[in-house]
């Protein structure tokens, strides 16, 4: 058990939600690893018919990996490829997974966040939700598939534009992009829609769910290599990235050198 990350079964449909409050919910390892334990079990029980996806409290859905434990002394190049596969594997489920998925975002949803979110079927915000890829500030990319599936939901030139450039847009920009398909007032109302949305979804038969979800993602040409993993492993293998993630824990700006 980690309580980091709790499973919580309501009548017909399932919630995980990331309780690191104090980290806003960023993903280290051990998250990601168990995260892929509460998908088998969700997906072992024949009860479920809707899966959620959301972070604890009101500030943060998930603000990205945990760039604390990559910037520890003790993190090596190994464990950095470890996460990123893993992620990426466990990420490529959730587009996949049998359930129809919603993403019921409460504020900060950044770097990895926003890389699961768009691994769900649906997405959901409070208004006080943030969408970010900030990766450039780190001297890395969004190495769990959100080169891929940004430009898919929003556009080419929009993806583009947020990810060469780290921009934050907020709930309601999110909405006109397509990014997210409802804005509640408040995280409490978002909770109460959650619900509302996973009881319907749960209603309905679920073969037909299943063979709507697989004919839209067929249709979509779903991404399977590892081109922007192994790109992601690259550039932690750069000053750069160093520079970045040290700059990050100092509470500094960067001064990247192109090495």
């Amino acid at each position: 058990m980690n309580s980091d990350i709790t499973l919580i079964e309501h009548e017909g449909w399932a919630e995980i939600r990331i309780t690191r409050a104090k980290q806003y919910n960023a993903l280290n390892t051990s998250v990601v690893e168990e995260l892929d334990r509460l998908l088998d079990r969700v997906e072992e029980n024949p009860a479920m018919r809707a899966l959620v996806i959301t972070g604890d409290g009101e500030k943060a859905f998930i603000s990205g990996a945990d760039i604390g434990q990559m910037g520890s002394e003790n993190y090596t190049p190994s464990d950095a490829h470890y996460l990123i596969t893993c992620g990426y594997k466990v990420f490529n489920r959730i587009e996949s997974f049998r359930l129809p998925t919603i993403a019921a975002v409460n504020g900060y949803c950044l770097g990895g966040g926003l890389e699961l979110a768009l691994c769900c079927d649906i997405r959901i915000a409070s208004k006080n939700a943030r969408f970010a890829l900030p990766e450039i500030n780190l001297g890395i990319i969004p190495g769990w598939g959100g080169t891929i599936r940004l430009p898919r939901v929003i556009g080419e030139g929009r993806a583009k534009h947020m990810i060469f450039t780290a921009l934050r847009i907020d709930a309601d920009r999110a909405l006109e992009y397509g990014l997210v398909t409802e804005v509640f007032e408040s995280v409490e109302a978002l909770r109460e829609g959650t619900t509302a949305l996973a009881e319907q979804l749960a209603g309905f038969a679920p073969t037909s769910l299943q063979m709507d979800k697989k004919m839209i993602n067929r249709s979509l040409v779903i991404h399977n290599d590892l081109m922007d993993s192994h790109a992601l492993a690259y550039c932690f293998t750069t000053e750069d990235s160093r520079e970045g993630i040290a700059a990050f824990l100092e509470k500094r700006t960067p001064s990247f050198k192109g090495r």
